[in-house]
């Protein structure tokens, strides 16, 4: 089970690119793991700016740091409620051993 507010399983994935059988790139997503989250969705207030600007939802992902949460990058997403494309990553605070990714969804 999880401990605290990680309360919400997530699927973390790549972007990966493949050949078809004519040759053709094929773009794809794969999972490279689920991690336990607690999900803070952004403020009324920032959610309805964020509607009238570009149609996205913002929220923050809290994980224990690990190697695989640690391994995430930009070009990578989270699937909790539909599809969250990466544009942050800061560690939390070392000693409480965490770390925060800020997402955001196409509304």
């Amino acid at each position: 089970m999880t401990a605290g507010r990680r309360d919400k399983l997530v699927t973390l994935e790549r972007f990966t690119s493949t050949q078809n059988d004519y040759g053709e790139e094929v773009e794809t997503w794969a999972a490279i793991g689920t991690e336990w989250a607690a999900v803070y969705y952004g403020k009324g207030s920032e959610r309805r700016q964020a509607a009238m600007e570009q149609g996205s939802q913002p929220a923050n992902f809290q994980f224990l740091s690990n190697a695989q949460t640690r391994g995430l990058t930009l070009k990578d997403r989270i699937e909790h409620n539909g599809s969250w494309d990466i544009v942050g990553i800061s560690p939390d605070t070392p000693e409480r051993g965490l770390l925060e990714v800020t997402a955001v969804r196409a509304a």
